[in-house]
């Protein structure tokens, strides 16, 4: 068994080490092979490593040589750059230096201009750059960033500077042509109150102008240029006036020439005292609402008949100014409450009035020293003194006034009507004045009031020319006064909606008014039927005076009408020596 196990295991190990020698065999065969092979390329090999090394020694020398040209251009670069950075440094100082002066002028043109200047964005709010004359003409400093409403507030009503902020908001329209953008004036001739620093405020007139600033992406800023034409303004109203007062001497030669001296004379005589009168009245000390309400009335009734003589003698210049008194008193007559200090404004129209008076006395001294020839010296007495001896007009001088009132008349309110005038030169003296104040109230009453247009006539189946006629007759017992025209007759509804408009009377009262009560209404004072106040009409304090002036002599007036034919006042004035005693 041992014989056996032995042979076994050396026959393992014959085997083994027969394997390793054939290994070490293969692998010196293999060795011997790759030698031989490598024997066999060494010169190739060599070779090779010879060229690896000549390009070894020649890449340093190209890498010199590229690496000097690299290093020269890098430095002609950098002088080109440095070249450059001072050039652009000098450029860049050149042009902020033009740039600061352009600011300095900029800035000096902002300072010293006499127009305003400031930008405008597109919501309307001003920029930060504006000129120092805006602080003058508004009298604020806080202009950067304010909405340009904001800067008009107080200065423009409300829907005018909505309006105008809406026609501005156009600016921003690109396709608008420039024409009408140049025409856009919202404000016109501005006028603003502004404090003078002194504790009062001074009136400036400013004009506005808008100038598009447009640029690439289309309209970017406005320019917005306020001018104080204050200077401008008042100088041209100067020249309106010195025109106005050039044209008014002009008329009132015109007049003075076409009025007879006598008649002239007397309304100067008259109007002048009439004037003192109202100057006595407003020296009147008063101190209750109804007592400064006396007075009022008394103004009231004195410039309308100062005004009726001047309409009816064509003389517009002191008709004009008494109607512009007149409108002042008018306007205290609305308030609801009276003092001393409303009527001061009356003393300067009552001034204007007398200066006016006195201007056409000289002037007619002047007319009548032509007419009668006489010397520069003594200008033309003889006619005034004639004048001053007669204290009313004479019957044939009344009937020429009446009728040139007619004329004017007729022409101012375009309607036909011819004047008819009986029994004038039966007027005793000592009524003829105040026969004249109602004749021409009644006569105006006629023409704005009674007489219908042409048209309106002719539909009526009436004659397009109206009938007014005024009698004057002396009886038994009285004088009567007979005025009648052929007209529409009283409006007895408008004169109720006038009397409830003027809050003297109620809308039931009113509605239980008979025709007598109805038509009292046309003689209190304020009432009036007329739309609009004219120079004849709309004040309702003619038909007042009428029966105040009647009243005062001791007479009675009596009203009959009928709707759509006719109008009649009847006046009753006592005989003189009942007058008298009536007064006394």
């Amino acid at each position: 068994m041992k014989i056996r196990g032995a042979s076994r295991t050396q026959k393992v190990v014959t085997g083994a080490l027969v394997l390793a020698l054939t290994g070490i065999m293969a692998a010196v065969l293999i060795f011997g092979a790759r030698v031989a092979r490598a024997h066999e390329n060494a010169p190739q090999q060599q070779t090779l490593v010879a060229q690896a090394a000549a390009a070894t020694q020649r890449a340093p020398a190209a890498n010199a040589a590229d690496l000097r040209l690299l290093f020269l251009a890098g430095a002609l670069a950098m002088f080109a750059f440095a070249a450059l950075a001072v050039y652009l440094q000098i450029a860049r100082a050149r042009h902020e230096r033009a740039a600061r002066e352009a600011r300095g002028h900029a800035h000096g043109i902002l300072q010293t201009a006499q127009e305003g200047f400031f930008w405008l964005d597109v919501n309307l709010r001003i920029g930060a750059a504006s000129s120092a004359a805006l602080t003058r003409m508004f009298g604020r400093e806080d202009f950067a960033g304010l909405a340009f409403e904001e800067l008009l507030q107080g200065l423009l009503p409300p829907a005018q500077l909505a309006t105008a902020a809406k026609d501005i908001k156009l600016l921003w329209d690109e396709p608008a042509p420039e024409n009408s953008i140049k025409s856009i004036d919202p404000f016109g001739e501005l006028q603003i109150q502004v404090d003078n620093g002194r504790g009062d405020r001074d009136t400036r007139h400013l004009q506005f102008n808008f100038h598009r600033v447009v640029g690439a992406s289309g309209v970017k800023h406005v320019l917005v240029s306020v001018a104080d034409v204050t200077a401008s303004v008042l100088l041209a109203r100067e020249l309106i006036e010195a025109q106005k007062n050039a044209d008014s001497q002009v008329d009132m030669l015109l007049g003075v020439m076409q009025i007879d001296p006598l008649q002239l004379a007397a309304f100067l005589d008259a109007t002048e005292a009439g004037l003192q009168l109202v100057n006595a009245v407003l020296k009147e000390s008063a101190r209750t609402d109804g007592e400064f309400r006396v007075k009022l009335d008394r103004l009231i009734r004195e410039l309308h008949a100062i005004k009726g003589d001047a309409s009816a003698l064509g003389i517009s210049g002191v008709a004009e100014r008494a109607h512009r008194f007149d409108d002042l008193l008018c306007e205290l007559k609305e308030r609801s409450e009276l003092s001393g200090v409303d009527f001061l404004p009356l003393v300067l129209r009552l001034d204007e009035l007398l200066a006016h008076l006195r201007s056409m006395r000289e002037l007619t001294v002047r007319v009548a020293a032509l007419r009668d020839g006489a010397a520069a010296g003594a200008p033309g007495m003889h006619a005034l003194q004639m004048a001053h001896e007669r204290s009313a007009l004479p019957a044939e001088d009344l009937a020429t006034t009446l009728q040139g009132l007619a004329l004017r008349l007729r022409h101012d309110q375009e309607k036909k009507f011819r004047l008819s005038l009986h029994g004038l030169a039966q007027i005793p003296l000592e009524y003829r004045a105040t026969v004249r104040d109602l004749l021409i109230q009644l006569l105006r009453n006629s023409a704005v009031h009674g007489i219908e247009p042409a048209d309106v006539r002719r539909t009526r189946g009436k004659s397009e020319t109206g009938l007014v006629r005024a009698e004057f007759r002396a009886n038994d017992e009285d004088y009567e006064l007979v005025f009648e025209d052929d007209g529409a007759g009283l409006a007895l509804e408008k004169l109720k909606t006038a009397a409830i408009r003027k809050h003297l009377t109620t809308a039931a009262e009113a509605a239980r008014m008979d025709t007598r009560a109805a038509m009292g209404l046309i003689f209190r004072g304020g009432v009036s039927t007329c739309e609009r106040v004219t120079m004849d009409a709309g004040r309702g304090v003619g038909m007042e005076m009428v029966a105040r002036r009647i009243a005062a002599l001791g007479g009675k007036i009596v009203l009959s009408t009928d709707r759509g034919k006719f109008t009649r006042v009847k006046i009753a004035l006592p005989l003189l020596q009942s007058a008298k005693s009536a007064v006394a």
